[in-house]
């Protein structure tokens, strides 16, 4: 607020000045204004990211983060919050630690929703590096998995797609 008075000052002065000035100096009195204005009200830009408070890349926060959306996890009482937090912890350039994933799987099957925890492991598989990080979660969260009866997506099968014969397309 202060900036922009400031701002709105200068450019009273400067018009008086000009509506005092002759018109040969109209110039003269332009580049003023544009050095006084760029002086007052040069814009900084901080971006903000109020979502993104604690960040995983940092050790400091690593511990704060996860802890952060465990609670959320073990807090989440319909679907659109439980996939919120699903798409932010994913949307990380790291995979998410056991505990989190754990208690999102449990969360989505207080919730009744079996394909998002079948979604949750496909996506664990799709953020690791290699074959042998996803089966080290596999075998981690195998008791867990066990007792709420989820199971990855290979272990559900293939599903072929059956298509009816159309009796208008024999023609």
């Amino acid at each position: 607020m202060f900036v922009s008075s400031r701002l709105a000052a200068a450019a009273a002065a400067a018009t008086a000045r000009s509506s005092l000035a002759a018109p040969s100096s109209l110039a003269t009195v332009a580049r003023a204004r544009s050095s006084v204005i760029s002086r007052i009200a040069t814009p900084v830009f901080v971006r903000a990211y109020s979502s993104h408070e604690l960040d995983p890349a940092n050790k400091n926060d690593y511990d704060a983060y996860v802890a952060q959306w465990v609670n959320h996890f073990s807090t989440v009482e319909d679907d659109f919050e439980l996939e919120r937090g699903l798409n932010h912890i994913f949307a990380a350039d790291w995979a998410p630690s056991v505990e989190l994933i754990a208690e999102s799987i449990k969360a989505s099957r207080r919730l009744n929703t079996f394909a998002t925890a079948v979604r949750i492991l496909e996506a664990v598989e799709h953020k690791v590096h290699n074959k042998s990080q996803y089966e080290a979660y596999l075998r981690e969260l195998k008791p867990l998995l066990d007792d709420l009866g989820v199971v990855d997506k290979h272990a559900l099968g293939e599903i072929k797609a059956v298509r009816q014969k159309n009796w208008w397309a024999d023609a």
